[in-house]
């Protein structure tokens, strides 16, 4: 009841609220990273990372890098229409501090992921694709070594899974500017299973409104939590 209550909460403040959408070239690509994260935790003899990656990251990457042409960018975006990845990282630590990483199908035999559609209250249990077309097998396997330049053996040990993103003629199955919750459940090799779930609306995709004392306001939030006054519908 309590988190029934706390999802009608999230949808009623964004109708009442004038939040805005950030143009994806404005996008914090840290900030949305970071908000597209979670850490199940397990205690200090384990590690696990989940990072959902809309489309929408890469469009507010490739917005941000003039490098590319845009033809090579509407190819890899065309790759990643209709899907959505998730990676995952996880790791036992020992004594000593060595990790021993999990295999893609070891992660995945005990993975269950789950989406909440907090307006709707649709609820419903996602499975990774076995099969994609081969321009998207080709971007994935580019992301890996990138991640690994990036942080080390971390990076080099997520892996990618692929989850359909279409919902009916027109729909998505996760929206990361509607309200939501991803839910990502793993199992440690001694039988421990831990979960996080990542929050939506994704905050970094919004332009903030202003508490009174300054502070930037998350799009959820209705009042600031600081003062307890109520926010203005539009950001300055």
């Amino acid at each position: 009841m309590k988190k029934l209550f706390f999802a009608c909460f999230i949808f009623s403040t964004l109708l009442a609220s004038g939040v805005e959408r950030k143009a994806l070239s404005d996008v914090d690509t840290d900030a949305f990273t970071t908000d597209c994260q979670v850490t199940p935790s397990a205690g200090d003899d384990h590690l696990a990372l989940v990072w959902w990656i809309p489309i929408e990251f890469w469009e507010a990457v490739f917005a941000a890098d003039p490098s590319m042409s845009l033809a090579d960018k509407q190819t890899m975006l065309d790759a990643l229409s209709g899907v959505t990845l998730l990676a995952v990282v996880q790791a036992d630590i020992s004594n000593f501090g060595a990790f021993s990483y999990y295999s893609k199908k070891e992660v995945a035999q005990n993975m269950t992921i789950t989406y909440l559609d907090t307006s709707s209250q649709r609820e419903e249990t996602l499975v990774p694709l076995t099969k994609v077309n081969e321009e998207l097998e080709i971007l994935l396997g580019v992301f890996q070594p990138i991640l690994g330049a990036a942080m080390g053996n971390l990076g080099t040990n997520f892996h990618f899974y692929v989850l359909n993103d279409k919902q009916g003629n027109s729909g998505r199955v996760i929206d990361p500017y509607e309200a939501g919750e991803l839910t990502v459940e793993l199992e440690t090799t001694d039988g421990n299973r831990i979960e996080g779930t990542i929050e939506l609306p994704i905050n970094a995709l919004f332009i903030p409104r202003k508490c009174p004392n300054g502070k930037d306001a998350h799009v959820t939030w209705e009042y600031c939590p600081w003062t307890g006054e109520k926010l203005e519908d539009q950001a300055e």
